[in-house]
């Protein structure tokens, strides 16, 4: 008898321990809620994440996101927590994409270098006189930097701007020689350096400071394809433009009477040009940050006719001195390039693709005059002929540019169905008793 009363007694003690323990779980899973419409309730908390909390109420279960919720209190303690802010989640397996469409041109230019400055020059500076020591050390470096490039570009992001910026820091970084002797001049560098080993062992160094430095600019200014193209571009023009006007000086006579001087100006000045012009550059680039790898290409091709025109124009003319032909090409270019920017302001971006079509259409243009000239049986060397050479791919040039915003920009009716009804208008040139009539496709869709 007493031994079942114990035993009564121990199970009345462990059904009352369970159910204070159960009624203390229950108090501190206990919470008031207050949601963001003003509404409260009260719930068990069942099971919480990084985006929502789940509750056992007089309802049934509700899951209720985080950002709907104010404010939480715990009904044991009163404690209140109001930080609700949901993390977005982590996905541990996400691949991360890279833009490499540039990347076969990093690859190419490390060969390049490794081919000839590193190939040829290292064996040059070592002073390897066997020929085939030579070769085997420059086909074994040439091997070498296609794999070196390839690992080191395999998790990069190398888009064309990418590359375009780095063939100009190589470039900028190869001739920054010039204007180091120009001014320590050419005779005192010949005798500091007559075999040009340490002018060869400086290149290795200068052109990949080069390329590391306009890396580290185009991440810097955060240049897309077009921006980055338009300053290699600009360095370009720079070139040009200082070349040009420093022929419009007694160069000839200035290098036989006194080279040292000659030297010292005119590769300090065009060095100089080629920096001015790619400030200069960078600056429109990023002050227009729409514009695209086919904008510039088309500034490109502008900039070319332009110098085409100018020398067809200068057979024409038949100047006596060549300073005159070199302001007409000078003026050809720039003018070009300004006519090219203003119908890329007037008709809109482009693609490169498109870029290309134009280069078609100039060429499909010229062709056409062409097949004129022999079906017609004209004189082709005759003054007429070089005015109407420059009409035919300047009028490609134009047409083609200009139908590419008659493409894009065709006009079309019910908004509700859009693609059901469309008018788009092109520009055309087509041959008729053997005479080339420009003429106007219409294409109606419905």
């Amino acid at each position: 008898m007493m031994i079942h009363k114990i035993k009564l007694k121990n199970t009345i003690l462990f059904l009352t321990i369970f159910f204070m323990v159960g009624i203390y779980q229950a108090q501190n899973d206990s919470y008031r809620v207050e949601l963001k419409n003003g509404n409260t309730f009260t719930g068990k908390l069942i099971s919480e994440n990084d985006l929502s909390l789940t509750f056992q109420t007089e309802l049934g279960e509700l899951v209720i996101p985080k950002e709907n919720i104010v404010s939480s209190e715990n009904l044991l303690d009163n404690r209140k927590n109001t930080d609700f802010e949901t993390k977005p989640k982590i996905e541990e397996d996400k691949i991360i994409e890279f833009n490499q469409e540039g990347r076969w041109r990093t690859i190419y230019g490390a060969m390049s270098v490794g081919n000839t400055i590193y190939g040829t020059g290292i064996p040059y500076v070592l002073g390897m006189k066997s020929g085939n020591v030579a070769a085997g050390f420059q086909l074994i470096v040439f091997g070498a930097t296609y794999y070196a490039s390839y690992a080191y570009t395999a998790n990069m992001d190398i888009p064309m701007g990418r590359s375009y910026m780095q063939y100009t820091g190589a470039n900028l970084g190869f001739f920054s020689i010039l204007p180091i002797t120009s001014l320590i001049g050419i005779k005192n560098w010949s005798e500091i350096d007559p075999n040009l080993k340490i002018s060869t062992l400086y290149s290795m160094f200068s052109v990949p400071y080069g390329v590391i430095t306009a890396d580290k600019l185009y991440n810097k200014w955060g240049l897309n394809n077009g921006q980055s193209y338009l300053i290699s571009l600009g360095v370009n023009l720079g070139i040009l433009n200082s070349i040009g006007l420093l022929q419009q000086t007694e160069w000839i006579d200035w290098a036989e009477k006194n080279p040292e001087n000659f030297w010292r100006w005119t590769s300090s000045l065009t060095y100089s040009g080629a920096l001015l012009g790619g400030y200069l550059a960078k600056k429109s680039a990023l002050k227009n940050s729409s514009i695209s790898g086919g904008d510039v290409g088309f500034l490109n091709t502008s900039m070319s006719l332009g110098i085409f025109n100018s020398l067809i124009l200068g057979t024409l003319i038949d100047f006596d001195n060549y300073k005159t032909q070199t302001l007409l090409s000078m003026a050809g270019l720039n003018g070009f390039l300004f006519l090219g920017n203003h119908l890329n302001k007037k008709f809109g971006s482009m693609s490169q693709g498109q870029e290309k079509i134009v280069l078609l259409g100039m060429a499909s243009s010229y062709l056409v005059w062409i097949g004129c000239v022999l079906l017609g049986d004209i004189d082709y060397t005759s003054d007429a002929a070089r005015v109407l050479d420059m009409a035919s791919v300047t009028g490609g040039w134009y047409l083609s540019r200009k139908s590419l915003n008659s493409q894009k920009s065709a006009m079309r009716f019910n908004k509700n169905e859009p693609e059901r009804l469309s008018l788009a208008i092109q520009p055309t040139l087509r041959l008729k008793d053997r005479n080339l009539i420009s003429g106007v496709n219409l294409s109606l869709k419905f």
